[in-house]
């Protein structure tokens, strides 16, 4: 019955909504075509409703929030009276017996009366939600005039796709008021969303009151005031120097927010973060900690974070026991997430505690320490009656038996716990950390880094391509996460997750085969008017375009341009020139031939706006080889995969675009076979160096060619000449060029620099090395 309803929806949206597929669509006046998230089925009628001078609504008795939905629509529609007897003009009905899938809906409007009916209160509250967005924005100030205005007749059965569909805020790094708290949950309540992951605690600072410890929120809560300063740069903390920043929350505001939420079909999960993420807690108790030293809470940027709880101390797990107790008891959900990510063992490894308890627990490393510790823990939250959820590298060491994974790092923790039988949410970096820019970083408010435009947020499809049919079932659905390194005030977080949340939400409500980003794109404005009338602060998307490579061919490549200002027109040119008012305006892909630089930019008129994107093509002797890895590149920067360094598509400064390989800490060491034996004279590699990011240019590279691909003979080494404290994004093409020879086998070795220098803020960490093509010439 699913299935045959999102087939009906995409034939009929397609039919209704999607028309407007060219590169310009129109915004449509019809207020059922601007929902979003698109409905999974929408019967349109020929009549239209009107409201009647005393408009009243009748909610069924069985639905457990009924004042609060009667007040929430009468603030929508002004002078709507409560009918306890006969029929109303919007009626809510409650029928267990509905043949409609958890949380679905569904929402009637003919000529007399809007019904909404659903098998449950949340099936109820989001048939509410599609209604406000039949009505006028301005009905979201609470005062507006709807005597003349009109609905379309129409049957909406709606329902979602994924049953986690969520949005995670960070309150530890930068602290956020109660208030803002549930202007936040109404923000994910209007885009039907049902999960609010509350990030509690992390080194940066302690929000949540434990009555047990309360020097927690005495000490752990508060840090010097360093906001003056850059986020990576703070300076010392002086002896003596009160910290002044910070805030917690009281049980009694947890309990407020907690029901708040409920009310809008809402669940709140905590994270109290361990073993990891975790030395504030060494400001109010610092026996807890492997060194015993007691740790100011740090005013910014911490990394390595080494200093992480005691595995070895038994008072450890009292405290962190004590904690949970606490938490069962204010957060009803069924989940808590305990962090368990980016857990650095330096302290472990020197700890004779920790080493005692890996000795004794017949454990092989510090891995399958954490694995132990994430297991002890799991064991008391189940307990409690609770389940856990982990940060992907809970799976590192063994899997907790109960455990639902977080997928951040890129899909394949997703795609191991699936495998293996458990639950997974994805959140991968590269389409849900909504603290990444979203538009030009020259002009949009500070970042953490990263580039995540609206465009490819609404491009992510939550199920990997590695799962099998019956696999799908694990993927309980997505979630967005808000990190606030550099996010400071309300008014930018609203504007670092609006409308990216709105994108979002139509990836984990709406059928797949239904989402249409020409469509969403012509509703999306109208959002816009809402978020006006509601006063949130959102972005209107980025004015860089996009240019995007189809699969490259030995002798072509067709080549796509994107853009998030569908109104604009695109110009562009192939030969590296700066696109003009007289240059060429995108129709349809490019097809390239040659070497070329593509540069494309949004004209208004005779007005350019943003900058402008570039992205270079090569083509040359090695395109489309087989290639052996003989060490592989990172799994969070794949760059294309095995055919990514031999695809003609070079890297843009943003080593997250997609066309950058990653190595962390290795070298790389790769084996090209032209096929053939081919006259070959310079081998070319393009390196960038991010040294913030903890990027280094290699120290060298060495060339070698084989006529049988087992006897190697080195032909060049390219020692590199950027200097490693180098600062901005540095992009350098190293140059091996020798006299013409005949050869079919080629291997490059890439010397990582291996670890950060002592003067880096990583010192001792793991460098990255990233490149992007092997050109042989």
């Amino acid at each position: 019955m699913r299935r045959i309803i999102s087939l009906l929806s995409s034939v009929l949206l397609g039919i209704i909504l999607y028309t407007c597929a060219s590169s310009k669509p129109e915004e449509t006046s019809n207020p059922m075509l601007n929902i979003i998230p698109s409905p999974q089925n929408v019967e349109m009628g020929a009549d239209i409703f009107r409201l009647p001078d005393n408009p009243s609504i009748k909610i069924d008795q069985s639905i457990h929030n009924s004042q609060f939905l009667y007040e929430f629509i009468a603030y929508l529609i002004p002078g709507l009276t409560l009918e306890n007897a006969g029929p109303g003009t919007i009626e809510l009905i409650k029928d267990k017996a509905l043949d409609l899938a958890t949380e679905g809906y569904i929402l009637e409007v003919d000529a007399s009366r809007i019904t909404i009916m659903a098998k449950d209160d949340a099936g109820i509250l989001f048939g509410i939600q599609s209604l406000r967005q039949l009505l006028p924005a301005d009905a979201e100030r609470g005062n507006a005039d709807l005597s003349t205005y009109t609905i379309p007749t129409m049957k909406i059965t709606d329902f979602p796709r994924f049953e986690w569909r969520g949005m995670h805020l960070d309150v530890s790094r930068h602290f956020f008021p109660a208030d803002f708290v549930k202007q936040y949950i109404d923000m994910i309540a209007f885009h039907k969303m049902n999960t609010f992951h509350w990030h509690l605690t992390d080194d940066n600072g302690w929000r949540l009151e434990i009555k047990k410890y309360p020097e927690l929120t005495k000490t752990s809560a508060w840090r010097v005031d360093r906001e003056h300063e850059k986020w990576r740069e703070w300076s010392p903390i002086k002896e003596g120097e009160k910290a002044t920043y910070g805030g917690f929350y009281t049980q009694d505001e947890v309990r407020e927010i907690v029901a708040y939420a409920a009310e809008r079909n809402i669940k709140v999960i905590p994270e109290i973060e361990m073993p990891g993420h975790s030395s504030e807690v060494f400001a109010a108790f610092p026996e807890l900690s492997c060194r015993g030293e007691r740790l100011n809470v740090v005013p910014g940027s911490y990394w390595p974070n080494v200093d992480i709880l005691c595995a070895g101390n038994d008072s450890v797990f009292t405290f962190l026991e004590d904690v949970i107790d606490e938490v069962v008891e204010l957060f009803p959900a069924q989940y808590i997430h305990i962090g368990g990510d980016e857990a650095q063992k330096v302290r472990w490894e020197a700890c004779p505690k920790c080493q005692t308890r890996i000795k004794a627990e017949g454990l092989a490393d510090e891995h399958e320490l954490q694995s132990w510790f994430i297991h002890k823990m799991e064991n008391y939250i189940l307990s409690k009656g609770k389940r856990i959820i982990g940060w992907d590298e809970i799976l590192e060491g063994g899997l907790a038996p109960e455990a639902t994974v977080m997928s951040w790092r890129g899909e394949a923790g997703g795609v191991k716990a699936a495998k293996a039988g458990h639950d997974v949410i994805m959140t991968p970096t590269s389409h849900c950390y909504f603290d990444y820019y979203q538009g030009d970083p020259e002009t949009e408010p500070e970042a953490i880094g990263g580039y995540l435009p609206l465009m490819k947020v609404y491009s992510y499809e939550p199920i990997p391509s590695e799962l099998e049919p019956d696999e799908y079932k694990y993927v309980l659905g997505s979630q967005a996460n808000l990190w606030t390194e550099f996010i400071k005030t309300t008014e930018h977080a609203e504007y670092m997750v609006l409308p990216r949340m709105s994108a979002l939400s139509e990836v984990v409500w709406s059928a797949k085969e239904a989402r249409d980003w020409n469509s969403f794109q012509s509703r999306i404005p109208t959002l816009f008017s809402r978020f006006d009338a509601l006063g949130w602060n959102y972005s209107l998307g980025t004015f860089l375009v996009e240019i995007i490579p189809g699969r490259l061919k030995t002798d072509r490549v067709n080549v796509r341009i994107k853009s998030e200002q569908p109104r604009l027109d695109i110009r562009y040119t192939t030969d590296g020139s700066e696109p003009s008012i007289a240059s060429d305006i995108y129709e349809d892909k490019i097809s390239l031939t040659r070497d070329a630089k593509v540069k494309a930019a949004l004209f208004d008129q005779q007005e350019r706006k943003g900058r402008v994107s570039e992205r270079a093509f090569v083509f040359h002797q090695a395109l489309k080889s087989d290639t052996e890895y003989h060490t592989l590149y990172n799994p969070r920067y794949t760059g294309g995969g095995k055919e990514g360094l031999v695809d003609g598509i070079l890297g843009s400064e943003n080593f997250r675009d997609g066309t950058w390989q990653g190595f962390e800490g290795n070298d790389l060491d790769l084996l090209i076979d032209l096929g053939e034996e081919k006259d070959i004279f310079r081998v070319e590699m393009n390196f960038l160096q991010s040294i913030k990011s903890w990027i280094f240019m290699p120290d060298y590279i060495d060339v070698s060619i084989s006529e049988d691909g087992e006897t190697w003979e080195p032909i060049k080494q390219v020692l590199n000449e950027v200097p490693e404290k180098q600062e901005g994004i540095i992009i350098q093409r190293m140059t091996a060029d020798f006299p013409t020879l005949s050869t079919r086998y080629i291997k490059v070795l890439v010397k990582n620099k291996g670890a950060c220098p002592d003067w880096h803020a990583g010192a001792g960490g793991r460098t990255w090395l990233f490149t992007d093509e092997v050109i042989v010439r």
